[in-house]
């Protein structure tokens, strides 16, 4: 029995060995797959396919889907039993010859082509679900873009801020030498130590706000928003050759922008329209109604024998009188038909202005770009080395050099900025041409 257990009991360790180790390659695996990071592509269809918005806008497709083919169906046939013609002085079945028990059958039929009209139009009410669902998309890969370009902006920034402060580390240390030798002024040592400071302070704001935007990000992309972001930025082909193809004349985009989805949710909403004059247009055609009944007479006191009576009628209302209705449920129908195509027209109108706006950003911040890549950043850095040389020789304060330090800093971080601004401008372009 012993021998047992032992055998029972080494199979036992032996088998929570692999487990744990298997567990443990897995969990390194998984641990290294979520260290390597999403690119800004994988990150714009994670934040999509967990995006529940599309989960609204799906149900709300099938709903209507559902609601045309309900509303498409003919009502349900009545069904009539009864009793007809009693005589209310003795109140028996068999006294008279009228009365008799009934079973009558009938069914209502709209008017002319109205319930496949109908059904047309909750179809057609549905596919500006999917329209809304597109646009949704759109924007949401607009709004992630825009978090990560300024995530990546503040890594930047922090690169900048942390070789700044290494180097004006190194010159504080120069500076100690030197006033250990009585070379350099005290009031010197305590400026470059207020500067060290800053530099500490301007480093803890850019992780706040790094750390404020990851947190924004988590919403779309969870966990992956709190990893490092890989450094490469999208080429984004298409909408530069679109940008730079444009002339100063070219400032119509309404072919573009037909195809954008909240012009097809508004173009669809006239079709919607459309098909209301439609049916409204049904309400001038008769509606039919059959009916069939049945009537069982009972034998005489006598037993004589009464023959079952069948009828059926047709029954048909006739819209003679429309002026107070069916001409104004059109006239309504028509009216809403006219609001969507303008609704649309404007839509299209303010698309394009808004598209103009961005594509005249970004030629700006691109002048704007090159300004501080050929001259600015390069004379700062001149000016920068000019005036430390000035102060090793003593002819500058040293209060001029680290106002040159930071300045040259400021505009590097500026022109970043104007880079990644550059970038989400793009995106934006991207949104109208629906990429």
């Amino acid at each position: 029995m012993k021998i047992t257990r032992s055998v029972l009991s080494n199979k036992h360790i032996t088998f929570k060995l692999v487990f744990n180790s298997l567990f443990s390659i897995m969990f390194l695996f998984s641990f290294n797959l979520f260290a390597l990071g999403i690119s800004l592509n994988d990150a714009e269809q994670l934040a999509i396919k967990s995006d529940p918005a599309q989960e609204i806008y799906q149900a709300q497709q099938a709903s209507l889907i559902s609601q045309g083919i309900a509303g498409s169906t003919l009502a349900d046939p009545m069904i009539k039993l009864g009793v007809a013609n009693i005589p209310t002085d003795s109140f028996k079945l068999d006294q008279e010859a009228m009365t008799q028990l009934t079973l009558g059958l009938s069914q209502q039929f709209s008017r002319g082509s109205q319930l496949e009209l109908t059904q047309k139009g909750f179809n057609q009410q549905s596919e500006i679900a999917v329209y809304q669902g597109l646009d949704r998309q759109l924007n949401v890969k607009k709004t992630v873009r825009a978090l990560w370009f300024e995530i990546l902006f503040i890594d930047k920034s922090l690169q900048i801020v942390k070789e700044n402060k290494r180097l004006f580390s190194g010159f504080y240390r120069d500076l100690e030498s030197k006033y250990s030798l009585g070379l350099a002024e005290n009031e010197d040592l305590i400026l470059a130590e207020i500067e060290i400071n800053k530099f500490d302070e301007k480093l803890a704001a850019l992780s706040q706000r790094s750390l404020n935007y990851r947190s924004l990000l988590s919403e779309y992309i969870g966990q992956y928003a709190y990893q490092k972001l890989p450094t490469e930025v999208p080429q984004w082909s298409e909408t530069m050759f679109y940008v730079n193809t444009l002339n100063a004349t070219n400032n119509k985009h309404y072919s573009l922008l037909t195809e954008h989805p909240m012009a097809k949710m508004l173009a669809q909403s006239i079709l919607v329209a459309d098909n209301s004059i439609d049916v409204a247009e049904q309400a001038y055609k008769p509606s039919f109604k059959v009916e069939m009944g049945y009537g069982h007479r009972l034998d005489t006191e006598m037993g004589e024998r009464r023959a079952d009576l069948l009828s059926a009628f047709v029954s048909m209302d006739i819209p003679l009188f429309t002026d107070k209705r069916q001409d104004q449920t059109l006239i309504s129908a028509q009216h809403n038909k006219g609001q969507k195509q303008a609704e649309y027209r404007l839509l299209l109108r303010r698309l394009n202005a808004s598209l103009n706006a961005e594509i005249s950003n970004y030629q700006q911040l691109q002048e704007r770009i090159s300004r501080y890549q050929d001259s600015l950043l390069k004379q700062a850095k001149l000016h920068t080395k000019l005036l430390e040389q000035s102060y090793q020789s003593n002819t500058r304060p040293f209060q001029e050099v680290i106002d040159a330090y930071i300045h040259e800093q400021n505009l590097s971080l500026e022109y970043q900025k104007l880079y990644f601004d550059g970038l989400k401008s793009l995106s934006n372009i991207r949104y109208f041409q629906a990429l």
